[in-house]
């Protein structure tokens, strides 16, 4: 199937450097995975203060999470990505629109009746100043900001079957410099195989898909990608099976839980290492 592409370009976005973290400016880009428990939240940061917010987990998350961009000085998301409309991923939308300027918003396009859908929708109706993307089956969009490129696909196909609504994420690839970072959703089994056949997944740091619970393609997923760093959304409620991890640490990754707080990562292009353990 021929895949539709589309870009956007955020040029010259005012750095509203309003976090008091200057000194990550000077080394480069800087990735948050917020301990939002089984659930999903990241901010990205770049150089030059443009920031992308990928999922705001859970309702009690995203009022939290609002509360700490507020803390830390954040008035602007130029770009928020729902990468599906489960309750742990866009659960806290609605409390970001509503305490933050949000310039985009981007998300799959398929139906759901959620609350928690229903309330984003309020949010953004609420918000005429977002921009909003609705990504079809079999689309693609490229982004740059600040000198960060981002991929994000979505899924191929209009229906995975009952219960499979994991396998609608949107798949995000961002590369700063020679390093890359993946985020790929709950994809499960279909989904991580079309992220698969969509091209290279090798990265230095992953979000582990699906909470880090083991598919009929985890193997050959995790072994393609084979990141230096990998970040598994997961609680002691809620935990994952320990299969993903086993196989990430056997390929020599460093494997992060948010059952530990939140996980920093810093790039400065060439390399990535983790800056901060927040518990």
């Amino acid at each position: 199937m021929k895949r539709t592409i589309f870009t956007v370009l955020f040029a010259a976005i005012s750095a509203m450097m309003t976090i008091p973290c200057a000194a990550f400016a000077a080394q480069g880009l800087r990735v948050v995975f917020y301990d939002v428990g089984k659930a999903d939240a990241a901010l990205i940061e770049t150089p030059g203060g443009a920031r992308i917010l990928i999922d705001a987990g859970t309702n009690k998350a995203g009022k939290q999470l609002a509360a700490r961009l507020e803390q830390e000085g954040v008035q602007r998301i130029d770009l928020m990505i729902i990468t599906h409309f489960d309750k742990d991923h866009v659960g806290g939308a609605d409390k970001i629109l509503e305490s933050v300027e949000v310039a985009g918003v981007l998300m799959p396009d398929y139906d759901k009746e959620s609350k928690q859908l229903e309330q984003l929708e309020e949010a953004l109706a609420a918000s005429p100043g977002t921009r909003v993307t609705r990504m079809a089956t079999g689309t693609e969009a490229a982004f740059e900001l600040d000198g960060a490129q981002l991929r994000v696909t979505a899924a191929h196909e209009t229906d995975y079957g009952p219960d499979e609504e994991n396998d609608f994420s949107l798949c995000t690839w961002l590369t700063y410099g020679q390093t890359r970072f993946l985020f790929p959703g709950d994809a499960e089994d279909a989904r991580q195989r079309e992220i698969l056949a969509e091209g290279d997944v090798a990265c230095d740091v992953l979000k582990a898909p699906y909470h880090g619970r083991w598919v009929g393609a985890s193997g050959e997923f995790l072994t393609a990608a084979s990141p230096r760093i990998a970040f598994i959304t997961e609680s002691d409620e809620e935990p994952s099976d320990g299969r993903a991890a086993a196989l990430l640490e056997q390929l020599g990754c460093a494997v992060y839980s948010a059952r530990d707080g939140d996980l920093t990562v810093i790039s400065d292009g060439e390399n990535v290492q983790v800056a901060d353990r927040g518990i």
